[in-house]
């Protein structure tokens, strides 16, 4: 009985020692909670101001046929070692359909500010002008960009719209004039 204890004993401190250990300080959360802001029309400027706390571009229509179907507002925060939120910051999460007979493609557009935002690293660049964009295939087709201080990304998750089709809808926002942008 004492050899198996101590066999234990030593198996124990042999294995915490061959722990890896992680030097990631926090973890970013987004969620959309039940008590969030939802639109089921395009809000003005004015109204995103108010609700995220920036104006994002937010256009009635992108590239392609697609309408604006409904959004809301979102938060994402940091969770730093202790699981205390950090960062918190809101974004908004828009849906654009389009629908070709009893088939309907949709698009989410998603935008919040840019600060501590990362592009994956198995991105392809597309350049725009001086405007780099991220196009990514990993688990949805997606193209991400930083325009000022606002970072924007145009997903498919169906895999159903092309990377020109993307592109097409991104360089769109990013020739709005942000003045007439609603």
């Amino acid at each position: 009985m004492k050899k198996r204890i101590a066999l234990f004993l030593l198996t124990g401190a042999c294995l915490m020692n061959t722990v890896p250990c992680f030097a990631s300080q926090s973890v970013k959360v987004s969620y959309v909670g039940s008590q969030g802001t939802e639109y089921s029309t395009l809000p003005d400027s004015g109204t995103l101001q108010r609700d995220a706390g920036f104006k994002p571009k937010a256009p009635a229509a992108l590239a392609g046929g697609y309408q604006f179907d409904s959004g809301r507002i979102t938060e994402s925060f940091d969770m730093d070692a202790d699981g205390a939120q950090v960062n918190r910051q809101k974004g908004i999460n828009f849906q654009y359909v389009k629908q070709s007979g009893s088939t309907a493609k949709t698009v989410t557009l998603s935008a919040e500010p840019a600060s501590g935002q990362s592009f994956s690293k198995d991105s392809t660049l597309v350049e725009y002008g001086e405007m780099n964009l991220y196009y990514s295939t990993d688990q949805a087709n997606s193209i991400s960009w930083m325009d000022g201080d606002v970072y924007y990304m145009l997903m498919d998750i169906k895999k159903s719209v092309s990377k020109d089709g993307l592109t097409a809808m991104a360089k769109q926002m990013i020739d709005m004039d942000t003045t007439s942008a609603q």
